[in-house]
């Protein structure tokens, strides 16, 4: 054991370890022994694939090292035995759904996804404004049928909030479907510009089918041929709850009916802050009224275009005036008369809020565009900084007031417009008939030297009007051609307008000779008629004398 002791600096083979421990004495406790057993080996790999029934060893035949033995397609090694195929999927497609992709809330992914199953090709800025707060794509030429893929990528997006499609004709029971599907889910999509798609009556239900759990800042569906046949769709979604603060609907072709179902929704659901319906056609004035009168309760109204829509009222243009909120009222190109000047004028500094006030293209007078320009005096109409009266005619007065006003410290930022000056002359009228009496001289007077006995129609008027009272149409006709001056149909009848005779039968009266020859002696004083020859007296008779000188035999 001393041995041991001074080789113990020494490695002592293994080998030597397990034989010791055979002579260890049976005193000794078997968990001495159990420390030295060691731990079974980890199976291999193809060992574990046997267990697994993925393996066969074959039968232990080895033929030459390296040949490769073909059965069909496979290549087999003869040293190994390959485990059969795993199931490559059919299983679980078979029994179990497709997973589900699941894409980012910007949409652009799913967009270029859904244009590569439509086989369409993607439009790269529509791509791009998935990411910003506006995508422009006016008067893009979009394909009706790549809105589908653009509502699908719209309908969660949480960044855009202006989608403007000015000019594209999305007249296609798909796309419009398609933007009234996207309108129903929660987008960060505020403002919606379809002006001019096209759209029409029979697709705007589709359109706005699930506007009404929505709040706008901006609908535009001017130009797109609405009617009145499809306007109440838009209303009942306004009805049900749908908030839209600026509403556009010019051009749509719309009547006063449409202007009354318009106010009965806006007397309940009255949360637009600014309305045109120009350029539409109201020539009724009762369903305007209607709207006029509804308007004038509102809170929140700050701009009003009525023009270009054959407006006629008068009394009810002051309650627009008494709007607290309104800042710009357009009632230009209208039918506005003097009724409704006097009511501006009155009920101007009624307009606290009003800033322009647009009354071109009205058929005012020149004094109504004074008294609407002398209202500007009074300085509580402070806040007004335009007012427009394009093409209406004022006169000398309204350019001297004008001037005065403009010197005011309170209006010389504001901005006056009026159209032509008139000035202060008369226009001098005409007496048609002098006109038609010296067109006969200039017709007569043509001839006149292809005349030469000297042929004059004012005398010849004067001598017939000493042996009659009226002249023929027919023989007047006669005596013009036989002058070698033939007179046309018109001037035929106008000269039988402008010197009628008694009535006849036929269509057009006989000149009265008196009252031409009236005319020709204030014209042409000079004309005097033929001066008729004085008759010579016979002369007289010789008496033969009585008796008589006797003749001488």
């Amino acid at each position: 054991m001393e041995s041991d002791d001074s080789e113990g600096d020494q490695e002592k083979p293994i080998e030597d370890v397990y034989v010791a421990s055979s002579y260890l004495s049976s005193s000794e406790s078997v968990d001495s022994l159990e420390a030295y057993i060691e731990p079974e080996p980890e199976p291999c790999s193809k060992m574990k694939l046997y267990m697994q029934g993925l393996y066969s060893p074959g039968s232990g035949e080895i033929c030459a090292k390296y040949i490769a033995m073909s059965a069909s397609s496979v290549l087999r090694h003869p040293y190994y035995d390959y485990p059969a195929v795993v199931d490559p999927g059919i299983v679980i497609a078979l029994k179990y759904p497709e997973p589900l992709k699941i894409y980012n809330d910007d949409g652009q992914d799913l967009y270029l996804d859904l244009c590569k199953q439509m086989n369409i090709i993607p439009i790269r800025i529509f791509h791009r404004g998935l990411l910003t707060e506006e995508i422009d794509l006016r008067f893009y030429g979009v394909n009706p049928a790549g809105v589908r893929a653009m509502s699908m990528a719209l309908a969660r997006n949480q960044t855009v909030r202006r989608l403007d499609l000015t000019s594209n004709f999305l007249d296609h029971l798909d796309a419009t479907y398609h933007i009234g599907q996207m309108l129903g889910h929660q987008n960060a999509l505020t403002e919606l510009i379809l002006s001019g798609c096209n759209i029409g009556c029979k697709f705007l239900r589709r359109v706005v089918n699930r506007l009404s759990t929505r709040v706008m800042d901006l609908l535009d569906l001017s130009g797109n041929k609405i009617k009145d046949e499809g306007f109440p769709s838009l209303t009942e979604q306004i009805f049900r709850g749908a908030v839209i603060k600026r509403l556009n609907l010019r051009r749509n072709d719309l009547t006063s009916d449409s202007l009354a179902l318009l106010a009965e929704v806006l007397e309940f659901h009255n949360h637009t802050t600014h309305l045109d319906i120009s350029w539409n056609k109201f020539y009724k004035t009762q369903g305007a009224i209607q709207l006029i009168r509804i308007l004038r309760q509102s809170e929140v109204l700050v701009e009003l275009n009525l023009s270009f829509t054959s407006l006629c009222v008068g009394v009810e243009i002051g309650a627009l005036l008494r709007i607290k909120t309104l800042e710009v009222l357009d009632l230009s190109n209208n039918r506005l008369t003097t009724r409704a000047a006097k009511i501006i004028a009155k009920n101007l500094v009624l307009a606290k809020s009003l800033r322009i006030l647009d009354l071109s293209f009205n058929p005012f007078i020149p004094q109504d565009a004074l008294e609407i320009l002398l209202s500007l005096k009074n300085e509580e109409i402070d806040k007004l900084e335009e007012l427009r009266m394009d093409f209406i005619e004022v006169n000398k007065e309204f350019a001297q007031e004008l001037k005065e006003i403009r010197e005011l410290e309170f209006r010389k930022n504001t901005l006056i417009t009026h159209g032509h000056v008139l000035r202060n002359y008369t226009l001098q009228s005409y007496d048609m008939k002098v006109i038609y009496l010296k067109q006969l001289v200039t017709l007569t007077s043509r001839k006149k030297k292809q005349q030469p006995d000297g042929f004059d129609i004012l005398v010849y008027i004067l001598d017939e009007s000493k042996k009659r009272q009226t002249l023929e149409i027919p023989e007047l006709q006669r005596i013009m051609k036989k002058a070698g001056a033939p007179i046309e149909d018109d001037f035929i009848i106008g000269i039988s307008k402008s010197f009628p005779g008694p009535k006849t039968e036929a269509k057009l009266r006989p000149l009265n000779l008196d009252m031409l020859a009236d005319y020709i002696h204030r014209i042409y004083p000079d004309k005097q008629p033929t001066p008729t020859p004085l008759e010579t007296p016979p002369e007289p008779v010789k008496k033969k004398k009585k008796g008589g000188k006797k003749k001488k035999q």
